[in-house]
């Protein structure tokens, strides 16, 4: 079963290239974004190689039927993405290329989540929800009550990443399920969004009728405020 979808991305208004990466296999339910980091060149082969990995790993197996199985699959999906940047990152001298990736496996009402970076997935309902939980130094400061999620949003420290795909030979991606509540919608970002952009005026962007229409004004929402970063962004109807 296809889903609908759209998906959008821009260099922003600032940037010179666009290092953001993502795809989407509505057959397979699918979809997956990537920052990528390490320079001009670095960055875009860190998501891209990235991506590819993981999907790759993915359609070498067959659609898991259960949700055990689905989760064993994108975690095994993450970490073919890390030895592939990781490898390619050896190879062609890119020392500190790295990436971070989302990914969703919509499997009915759930969705199976591998998650690694600062990109992010949420659910659009009468509220926005984000589901995964940000791999930064500032989380981990909230997490520890040393720092207020107010002043962590405007943090010097807020894009300092504890973990991406590519940059050490191992990492833990998360790896988890979420039920998705009828009538909610999906939505995959990389921080170019959801830094800039406030929550609400997300939720009302994301909850346009029209998918393409919806995808494309948070980009300019984005721009709105300056467009600092790159900005990608999928939106999904399960």
């Amino acid at each position: 079963m296809n889903l609908r979808y759209a998906l959008a991305s821009d260099v922003g208004s600032v940037r010179e290239n666009n290092e953001d990466s993502a795809r989407a296999l509505p057959e397979r339910s699918i979809f997956v974004v990537a920052d990528g980091m390490g320079g001009h060149v670095a960055g875009e082969v860190a998501s891209r190689v990235a991506i590819e990995a993981f999907l790759q790993s993915i359609e070498q197996e067959a659609r898991p039927r259960r949700i055990k199985d689905a989760l064993t699959m994108m975690h095994s999906a993450a970490l073919s993405a890390n030895e592939a940047v990781y490898t390619t990152a050896q190879e062609r001298g890119l020392m500190g290329m790295g990436t971070t990736l989302t990914g969703v496996l919509i499997q009915g009402r759930t969705a199976c989540i591998a998650h690694v970076g600062d990109s992010r997935f949420y659910l659009v309902g009468r509220k926005l929800r984000v589901v995964t939980q940000d791999h930064t130094m500032t989380h981990l400061m909230v997490q520890s009550g040393i720092l207020s999620e107010a002043d962590a949003a405007s943090h010097p420290e807020r894009h300092v990443l504890t973990q991406a795909v590519g940059t050490a030979r191992s990492i833990e991606p998360d790896v988890f399920q979420t039920r998705i509540p009828r009538g909610s919608r999906l939505l995959l970002c990389t921080d170019g969004l959801h830094d800039v952009v406030p929550p609400d005026e997300i939720r009302a962007e994301a909850s346009s009728e029209n998918l393409e229409k919806g995808a494309h004004a948070l980009i300019e929402a984005a721009k709105a405020y300056g467009g600092p970063d790159n900005i990608t962004v999928i939106l999904v109807d399960p």
